[in-house]
């Protein structure tokens, strides 16, 4: 009895941990996870008022009951956060959370910003996207964040001239690579290259997120253009960064039945198999030693029976919840423990290292792609 209760005990304390077995998809709902925890740490709940300086005015008749719309809007997030930590109705749950958002932006100007909005709209779009829907919506979303930043930028004549990157980098970051440019040259031709560089990534990202052939190309241009935009600038535009990188977590597709790995027996393998067990709470993997395997010696089944070496090591650890939770664990020390210099050194660090992990994936879509082409050029011939 007393095992029993404590296995109860272990199996609700790891349930926050756990992605599978809802009515959303396993991706979505991870992504939902940490927006949550993010959320909290950003401080959105202790910045719920009462209406003060609201969208809409008739919000501040309200304010004749002192702490009543605070206290609804809190509740709204405590239900909403709560029992989608908890796997209860997720669906009903991220809709919840996204109307506590909207209600606390509506009730008070200040609390406005771009990232928190485009968070509760990812919220209530994930509650409208069933277990069985490709999340459209959202990708629909990112292309429409993406074509806004670039009409917003192709309605200022600073963005052609390159006079905004300029004041930008010079006077309000003072980078010192772009600085030691222009002082050699007094030229703004690298403020033009790099404005109209942005530009066309968000073009380009845009397009291909409203293509489905095209995503993998655009989740690949988002990693790559954020990653170098903050390799030069340091900078991750408040928490819009973070947001959008969260985002592609949904866009993930995590295997729809348990997956057996096969591994030969060697101190990297052992320590792998180790790593992917403490990281997998939904133990949708299971491991078989053997003398003999696939490759660097590691084979799968099921959706995975095709993936051998690096690309089963990449697959396995993006379709395991602690994956990504070990991520934000060290995103969120780097931001707390450090300040200026060594959190720029270490963001950069861990977010080119996840760059070069995620690699493979883009390369193994681009042989597959090329195979198809020669077997169709084959098949004329």
């Amino acid at each position: 009895m007393e095992y029993m209760a404590t296995n109860k005990i272990i199996s609700f304390l790891i349930l926050p941990f756990k992605v599978y077995g809802t009515s959303m998809r396993p991706g979505v709902l991870m992504m939902c996870k940490i927006c949550v925890v993010l959320l909290i740490a950003h401080g959105f709940f202790g910045s719920i008022t009462d209406s003060f300086i609201p969208f809409i005015s008739s919000l501040d008749n309200l304010n004749q009951y002192p702490n009543l719309l605070e206290y609804f809007i809190k509740a709204l997030f405590i239900l909403g956060s709560t029992s989608l930590i908890l796997n209860y109705k997720v669906r009903a749950s991220a809709i919840l959370i996204a109307c506590s958002i909207f209600l606390g932006i509506l009730a008070s100007k200040p609390i406005f910003r771009n990232h928190l909005f485009i968070i509760g709209c990812v919220f209530f779009l994930s509650g409208l996207t069933s277990k069985e829907d490709t999340p459209w919506l959202l990708f629909f979303q990112l292309g429409l964040v993406y074509f806004g930043a670039l009409l917003n930028k192709m309605t200022q004549i600073e963005w052609w001239t390159g006079q905004f990157m300029h004041n930008w980098l010079s006077v309000a970051l003072e980078n010192p690579v772009y600085n030691s440019w222009y002082e050699s040259t007094s030229s703004l031709m690298l403020a033009k290259l790099m404005s109209y560089s942005a530009m066309l990534a968000e073009l380009l990202i845009g397009f291909c997120l409203f293509v489905p052939k095209f995503r993998l190309y655009a989740i690949t241009m988002i990693l790559v253009f954020h990653t170098i935009l903050f390799s030069f600038t340091g900078e991750t535009f408040g928490y819009f960064m973070e947001d959008i990188l969260i985002i592609l977590i949904a866009f993930r597709e995590w295997p729809e039945q348990p997956i057996q790995i096969d591994y030969r027996m060697s101190n990297f393998n052992n320590g792998l198999v180790n790593l992917i067990k403490l990281l997998d709470f939904d133990r949708r993997f299971t491991f078989n030693k053997r003398f003999k395997a696939v490759g660097r010696g590691l084979s799968a089944t099921n959706d995975f029976k095709f993936l051998h070496g690096k690309s089963l090591i990449v697959h396995t650890l993006l379709s395991t919840s602690g994956f990504y939770i070990l991520i934000l664990c060290l995103e969120m020390g780097i931001r707390y423990l450090f300040n200026d210099f060594l959190k720029y050194i270490f963001l950069l660090g861990l977010f080119w290292i996840l760059l070069l992990l995620l690699s493979p994936i883009f390369f193994d879509y681009l042989k597959k792609v090329r195979q198809k082409k020669l077997a169709v050029n084959h098949e004329f011939e």
